[in-house]
């Protein structure tokens, strides 16, 4: 006879798990849903919901990020790097876009229609989407590299947001609804920090460099709210960080460590340039 499994979801201490029931034995398989899940400097791979070591190896890190504790550690160098037109100098480590993502035809009211490379630059509408198939990882990658760039990584993304201090936004540790592009932006909320969807203004998108508080030390722009931003990653999953000018709980989903893997609306996304590719 053969006997079906059944599959029972339970809740072991920190971690979720998933139990298979089987001729009388069960198995228990913990599974993983956010970083606060897992223990001992591990992080959420979300691709497998385990729980893992974020590095072993300086390797795993990526240039200028060394493993300290399994945990990759950005390392900061005083001298900048030489960077193209649009880009920031990162701790002499890499260079970043100082604005989000263009097209070369983009205007202050028009994100434009000529794909084939991105550009950073101010005053214009960012190139963003809502339609999955026409932005994520690959299509990203692609306008970056047809950029002479590539995409940023995960660990890039968050310390330009974060910035040295580590805090949870660019400009503060404490949510402000009014200094970078979010739902709140446009709304009067007193005495909470947002209204999540409910005061009926007409948020939307805006020019790439409009909210100039909305920056920190590093001098770049919309990091946070405005588009959401896909990041490179190996999990086979599309990750977008940064939140967008729409969302529900911006104090939330702007926050520089929140990774959101599920298909947000307004993505968009910004290039990153290596040491070696910016003295070439």
């Amino acid at each position: 006879m053969v006997v079906e499994p059944r599959h029972v979801f339970c809740h072991l201490g920190h971690l979720s798990c998933l139990a298979v029931v089987l001729s009388g034995a069960c198995i228990v398989k913990e599974v993983c849903y956010t970083d606060s899940d897992c223990l001992d400097n591990r992080v959420c791979n979300l691709g497998t919901g385990q729980c893992e070591y974020e590095c072993s190896s300086d390797e795993q890190c990526g240039f200028s990020f060394a493993c300290v504790d399994h945990t990759c550690e950005f390392s900061c160098d005083d001298v900048p790097l030489d960077c193209p037109l649009g880009m920031a100098s990162i701790c002499g480590a890499f260079c970043i876009d100082i604005y989000e993502a263009s097209r070369k035809d983009a205007t202050e009211s028009s994100a434009g229609s000529d794909s084939s490379s991105a550009m950073s630059q101010a005053g214009v509408l960012p190139w963003y989407t809502s339609d999955s198939s026409k932005m994520n990882r690959e299509v990203a990658e692609a306008a970056c590299q047809a950029a002479d760039k590539r995409l940023c990584t995960p660990s890039e993304w968050e310390v330009v947001c974060s910035g040295l201090d580590g805090l949870n936004y660019c400009y503060s540790n404490t949510y402000d609804p009014v200094v970078c592009n979010g739902i709140d932006t446009f709304c009067e909320c007193d005495p909470y920090p947002h209204c999540y969807d409910t005061c009926g203004a007409e948020f939307h998108v805006m020019p790439t460099g409009s909210f100039a508080g909305c920056t920190n030390a590093f001098g770049i722009f919309d990091i946070n709210g405005n588009v959401w931003e896909v990041v490179d990653s190996s999990d086979g999953l599309d990750h977008y960080r940064g939140g967008a000018y729409n969302c529900a709980n911006s104090e939330k989903l702007h926050a520089c460590s929140y990774d959101a893997t599920w298909n947000p609306s307004a993505k968009g996304f910004r290039c990153c340039k290596s040491n070696d590719q910016a003295q070439e």
